[in-house]
């Protein structure tokens, strides 16, 4: 049997092609994996990513554990359950993870998991995880409103943006701060005091996500500009543009499906409870 073992970041790049069948079925793996690359060329050490695959790539088993999420995906086949249950179950788990954007085929495997290491679920989210390809992304016409420009999200904003943020924990303001650091980030900003008044970042697992319009600023078509901003920089980049939607948002779902994003797939969060003393 395949034995999963820790690989380095740069080995990724070999399992990105694995999941290119079927797109976009396993766009959200292949993002995944395209993300952590990207940004391991940015910053080679990554010291709290850790990632697992077995020696056979072609069954494109793969696990992340950055932080305190877990990022997973695998190949659909006969044996892929198993294999995948069997590799999860060799991984530290005390309580705290995130399995983190999970397309719901893996969500039994993970529940399992959970109950096998005698963990407890602290929350199950479940989101609609929507797709928008580059070349409808590349049509999009771009006019900030006068008094206002668009541009990478300053580094010095992080902390604007983990405050706003109704899911941050603890240890986000470092991812977030990684995020606007090595990746795709797109804020709104007032020309004439540079406040920060819109955004969206690329997130670990290849999302347009914490896409966020400040409150007195609402109703006047910023979050539809964000995403239109950031979805054309993706696809001058060369990737389709994925994100994930509470389907109780309708809001936002109407935003992401007006613009021409598809549901592609069911994507569940679990999170389980810290162990006493954490």
């Amino acid at each position: 049997m395949d034995h999963l073992q820790r690989v380095g970041i740069q080995q990724l790049g070999d399992l990105k092609a694995v999941f290119t069948r079927e797109w976009p079925k396993y766009c959200k793996e292949y993002y995944c994996l395209d993300t952590f690359l990207e940004l391991h060329k940015k910053d080679d050490q990554l010291k709290e990513v850790q990632v697992y695959a077995l020696h056979n790539l072609e069954l494109g088993l793969f696990v992340i554990v950055d932080h305190y999420q877990i990022f997973l995906g695998v190949l659909e086949a006969e044996k892929s359950e198993r294999l995948l249950k069997e590799s999860l179950l060799k991984l530290n788990l005390c309580g705290g993870e995130q399995f983190a954007s999970m397309p719901k085929r893996y969500f039994n495997v993970a529940n399992d998991i959970i109950q096998a290491k005698n963990l407890k679920i602290n929350l199950d989210s479940v989101t609609l995880s929507l797709v928008l390809s580059k070349e409808e992304a590349l049509l999009f016409q771009l006019e900030p409103p006068a008094g206002f420009s668009l541009q990478p999200v300053d580094i010095k904003d992080a902390q604007v943006i983990n405050d706003h943020w109704e899911w941050s924990e603890p240890d986000s303001l470092s991812l977030i701060h990684r995020q606007i650091l090595y990746d795709t980030s797109v804020g709104l900003y007032t020309k004439e005091t540079k406040e920060l008044v819109a955004w969206c970042i690329r997130a670990s697992d290849g999302l347009l996500a914490i896409l966020k319009v400040k409150e007195s600023y609402k109703r006047r078509g910023f979050g539809q500009l964000i995403v239109k901003a950031f979805s054309r920089q993706e696809a001058l980049l060369g990737r389709d543009t994925i994100t994930e939607v509470v389907p109780e948002n309708e809001a936002s779902l109407s935003l992401f499906t007006k613009l021409g994003f598809k549901v592609n797939d069911q994507c569940h969060w679990l999170i389980t409870e810290p162990s006493k003393g954490d």
